[in-house]
């Protein structure tokens, strides 16, 4: 009799579990269209009706607002930068001001701000694919950590991407070249400026004819730039200043610009190989406890051979001779004790020393370098089919144990 109720039970419980299941619906995120004969005619509209997850899909015109957007979306055009413009409506404010992590902002151009894009506090952010110009300052990050700024267009504002208190940051694939800047706090004018920015990633960047330097670090430690073009800025490619220390410059080009290559003040540890300065007038301003050189032997190819040993710089009016045929140069030139005989793309695919990773925030599993996947607060939305089963498993499993302890007894 008592075996007869427990079967009862577990025929009602399957069945309420079952109805269970069917009421559960998979939440899913949903498209809001912007412009032309859409729904919406601002995309700050858009913004407002959107939930997390979501994402707004904007087709081409002009748009001319300023956008705080408070929630992980995406906002996506639909005919890319050329054919989307979004005009700051305040001249004082943001054109896009970010506050919460996961927002994607992908293809416009971005115009007429105090900033063009601002990070404020966000981790996980990404733009991509935008041009941002005529702005004071065109990409600002404040106090943002792990956000992924790639593939844009951000010439002619007061300073191209400007940190302050912000790290892990990944910088890829961008221009910030013709930066005049904006008086005030933007009275110079950098391709990249970092103050108080740690373990940021500088990857494939071109930092040219800027009005004063290429790339700032200030009190700025730890960040990495790598495969970097650094030419003709009208004073100094790269300034490091009052303890910027610990910076690895590896595989850039410096090139023509006017005063120095690198200007080191105050700044110690700061690692420098296999990068060429070309046509530089004077390639280091600099001070003891640097590293014009790497701090450990790598392997390397030259001619075809294979070699291990401590590596430097390519100086194109360096003149020394290479008797041993390792392509490094007998006698050193300034600070530099390893010269490189010929430009480093003739050393082989040779790795760095390891740069800093960029860290995500438990926010998120992974950064891709042009649009997110799901984000992860969309996923937690998302309960699935795997959720529902594994309850059904434990509910189904502590019913027949249940059974089986009743007839041993």
């Amino acid at each position: 009799m008592k075996a007869g109720k427990l079967l009862q039970l577990l025929i009602v419980s399957i069945v309420l579990a079952g109805v269970v299941s069917a009421s559960i619906t998979r939440v899913s995120a949903s498209e809001l269209k912007v412009g032309g004969e859409e729904k919406y005619t601002t995309i700050s509209a858009a913004v407002n009706a959107a939930n997390a997850g979501d994402t707004i899909l904007v087709s081409p015109g002009t748009y001319v607002e300023n956008i705080a957007i408070d929630k992980p979306i995406k906002i996506v055009s639909t005919s890319g930068a050329q054919a989307t413009i979004v005009k700051a409506s305040d001249t004082s404010k943001e054109v896009f001001l970010l506050g919460s992590a996961d927002i994607t902002i992908q293809g416009f151009t971005i115009t007429g701000g105090n900033k063009g894009v601002s990070f404020g506090q966000t981790s996980n952010c990404i733009l991509t694919n935008c041009v941002v110009n005529g702005n004071v300052f065109g990409v600002y990050l404040a106090n943002a950590t792990s956000n992924l700024v790639s593939n844009n267009n951000l010439d002619g504002n007061g300073f191209g991407i400007y940190l302050d208190g912000s790290s892990g940051n990944k910088l890829s694939n961008n221009s910030a070249t013709n930066e005049k800047g904006g008086g005030g706090k933007a009275s110079l004018s950098d391709g990249i400026y970092m103050f108080n920015s740690n373990n940021n990633n500088v990857v494939r960047c071109d930092l040219s004819n800027n009005n004063n330097f290429g790339a700032s670090l200030y009190q700025s430690q730890g960040n990495a730039f790598s495969n970097n073009t650094i030419s003709s800025n009208a004073q100094f490619g790269v300034r490091l200043r009052d303890g910027s220390d610990n910076n690895k410059f590896s595989y850039n080009v410096f090139k023509a610009n006017e005063e120095n290559g690198v200007l080191i003040g105050d700044s110690r540890g700061n690692t420098f190989y296999f990068n060429n300065f070309i046509d530089e007038k004077s390639h280091f301003y600099t001070q003891e406890d640097n590293n014009i050189n790497s701090t450990k032997k790598l392997n390397y190819t030259f001619n075809g051979n294979l070699f291990s040993g401590f590596v430097g710089n390519y100086y194109s009016n360096y003149v020394g001779n290479d008797s041993d045929g390792n392509g490094i140069g007998d006698s050193s030139f300034g600070r530099d004790k390893f010269p490189l005989v010929k430009p480093m793309e003739n050393y082989g695919s040779v790795q760095a020393t390891p740069t800093p990773s960029l860290t995500l925030s438990p926010t998120s599993s992974s950064i891709d370098e042009n649009i997110t996947s799901a984000t992860a607060s969309q996923r937690a939305l998302t309960p699935g089919f795997e959720g529902i089963s594994a309850m059904l498993g434990l509910l189904l499993g502590t019913v027949v144990a249940a059974m089986l302890k009743r007839r041993a007894n």
